[in-house]
């Protein structure tokens, strides 16, 4: 027998010795006892518990993924601005060299997934003799969707002298 086996002369609730002097015996558990069992979680907690941690789980998956799309992104941007330099270094365009207007296009030896297009016009708009717009597109299609491209625009004047 435990401490908690006999009822406690407590007053209003009826307890408290029998008339032979012997304490009364509880029948019911006493609110001790009930506490000692119930100190664990239900199953609703539990379930809800691993609700919450999956929803929060699955947002931080999401965010990480974009995040890393985002970073591949501008990543393969920055490829196209120094590929767009790399063209204008073994492409150069001088005031000794002859100048045509037309298209001209290539592929990188070491990208293999990017390619170039430079165009040069005369701006119809302009009046200038020896005026020329110079525009430089490199293009990248990304796991076979869409192309995409990033391009560079210029203005190229010869001197006057030259014209």
């Amino acid at each position: 027998m435990s401490i908690y086996d006999f009822r406690l002369p407590i007053g209003d609730w009826g307890l408290g010795k029998r008339p032979n002097g012997k304490w009364e015996k509880h029948n019911q558990k006493s609110k001790i006892e009930n506490r000692k069992f119930s100190s664990g979680l239900t199953l609703i907690e539990v379930m809800l518990a691993v609700v919450i941690l999956g929803i929060g789980s699955g947002v931080l998956l999401l965010a990480t993924a974009r995040c890393l799309a985002v970073t591949a992104k501008s990543q393969r941007y920055s490829t196209a601005q120094r590929l767009i330099q790399q063209v204008g270094a073994e492409h150069p365009l001088t005031r000794s060299s002859e100048i045509k207007t037309g298209t001209e296009s290539g592929r990188f030896d070491d990208e293999e997934n990017y390619r170039w297009e430079r165009e040069i016009t005369q701006p119809d708009e302009e009046n200038r003799k020896g005026l020329y717009l110079v525009r430089t597109r490199v293009s990248w299609s990304d796991r076979g969707r869409d192309s995409f491209e990033e391009s560079t625009v210029w203005h190229f004047i010869k001197p006057e002298e030259e014209l």
